[in-house]
């Protein structure tokens, strides 16, 4: 199931795709998602735009949120900026999502984005709303 879940968001999440971003592990309420950077992820002082850091984020939630089989999607999100990604192009950003309380309908994860170096860029707190739509129809 997750290996679905994986393909189906990497093919048919086209924003993420075409900003170089792509999910690389699933497991019951957790994920991966890498970035690996370009000069268009990078703002006008250099460094990589936090936008590009937050659509990460989003990604690696949205994968895990769905991890439950049954078509999910984000209700609120905080997210705390902590220290800037070094925008050089080849740049591989990582964000892993983990389940921290999840109800019927409701799914509430941590977030994190880090850099190679493992440095802590970004921590997130996301909450998504579980529908009662099976994410496949088989």
């Amino acid at each position: 199931m997750y290996d679905r879940v994986l393909r189906f968001l990497n093919e048919n999440d086209h924003f993420a795709k075409e900003n170089g971003m792509v999910i690389t592990s699933i497991t019951d309420g957790a994920s991966e998602a890498v970035l690996t950077a370009t000069e268009r992820h990078f703002n006008g002082v250099g460094i990589i735009m936090g936008g590009a850091l937050f659509t990460l984020t989003d990604f690696a939630f949205a994968a895990a949120l769905n991890s439950f089989g049954f078509r999910a999607v984000g209700m609120n999100a905080s997210t705390s900026f902590l220290k800037p990604g070094k925008g050089v192009p080849g740049a591989k950003f990582t964000a892993r999502a983990k389940l921290v309380s999840k109800t019927r309908r409701t799914a509430v994860f941590d977030v994190d984005v880090r850099d190679e170096q493992g440095r802590l860029l970004t921590h997130s707190i996301m909450t998504g709303f579980i529908s009662e739509t099976p994410l496949f129809d088989d």
